[in-house]
Parts: C-alpha cells; sequence; structure tokens
C-alpha cells in the first residue's frame, strides 16, 4: 500500500530554502551519499507546488524521468516534461490520483512548504526523512511554516549522521 511520504533537506533553524527561496546553502553538501536514488526507486508518483516545479526546473535536466508527477498549481503549468501533470483539483482529488499512480509504491510529497504543511494538515503525511543540515540561515521560507496549528506526535524510527554533519531524522506519524 502506497504511503505518503516527505524527504527533505532543512537547516538546523528549519528552513528549506533562504529569504529569496534558493537552496545554494545546499551545495556544499551535494558530494555526498544519503540515500537519494534508493530512496528514488521506493517512489511511484511525486507532488509539488509550482514554486518548487519552478526551482527544479531553473537547475536544468529535469531529474524525475516519466515519474507520475502532479504540479500543484493553481494556474496552468506549460510545456511540462514527460509524465509531469498541472493539477489545481482539491486534496480529495489528488490523494488518490497520486496513490493510483504510484501503484502501491509510495508518494514523494516533495514540497515545497505550503504543499507538505497542506497535507499534514489533512493528516495524510506517513513518514518523514528529514536531513537537518548544520547551516543556520536565520530567516527564509520555513518547512513547517508561521501559522498556529495543532500539535502532531511522531515516532522517530531512525537517526542516521553523517560524516559532514548532516543528520537523517526519520518519522512516522503517530
Amino acid at each position: 500500500m502506497s504511503s505518503f511520504v516527505v524527504y527533505i533537506a532543512v537547516s538546523l533553524d528549519g528552513y528549506i530554502a533562504d529569504g529569496a527561496g534558493d537552496v545554494h546553502w545546499l551545495e556544499a553538501f551535494e558530494k555526498d551519499d544519503y540515500g537519494f536514488e534508493e530512496f528514488l526507486e521506493s517512489i511511484g508518483s511525486i507532488l509539488m507546488g509550482r514554486v518548487t516545479y519552478d526551482q527544479i526546473i531553473s537547475f536544468g535536466q529535469w531529474p524525475y524521468g516519466e515519474a507520475p508527477t502532479l504540479v500543484w498549481s493553481r494556474g496552468k503549468v506549460e510545456d511540462l516534461p514527460a509524465g509531469a501533470v498541472s493539477w489545481s483539483e482539491s486534496m480529495e482529488k489528488t490523494a488518490p490520483w497520486l496513490k493510483e499512480k504510484a501503484g502501491g509504491r509510495d508518494v514523494w510529497i516533495l514540497g515545497g512548504a505550503r504543499t507538505i504543511q497542506a497535507f499534514l494538515d489533512a493528516g495524510m503525511i506517513d513518514r518523514m526523512d528529514l536531513f537537518v543540515i548544520p547551516v543556520l540561515l536565520g530567516g527564509g521560507i520555513r518547512l513547517f511554516g508561521e501559522e498556529d496549528g495543532e500539535p502532531q506526535l511522531l515516532n522517530l524510527d531512525h537517526v542516521q549522521p553523517y560524516a559532514n554533519g548532516v543528520v537523517r531524522l526519520s518519522y512516522t506519524m503517530r
């Protein structure tokens, strides 16, 4: 059965991007292997917001092949890569589409923060792998937003420290 998973890098102070939406601060940590290829093989479909899509496209080549991908946006997104679909439907229609396309594999809620928060608020995230990067950004785009919400309890399943100071925290939702 498909699970909805978050797999994301976050600064030590809780940001996924700087104030300009840039992730250049991750470059110093890109050469190390954090199991991304293995993770990607477990994924059957991907959901991302429009801003995240635009940022990924700005890096050059589309990294997800023809994996079924929804780009969640209020407006239509043109010239998408093979396998990607512009999507503006409600969460009630989005989640079943993602699970169907995943074919029993996991669904990656790639980002950004608003997309992840929407799935968290709906109680739909099953697992989170947070890669805590030893950088203090001091501001930017917070992973979990600024608004008040209900506390959500998680179970810590695994901790993986890396020699460069990165720590992988793997949680399941209670």
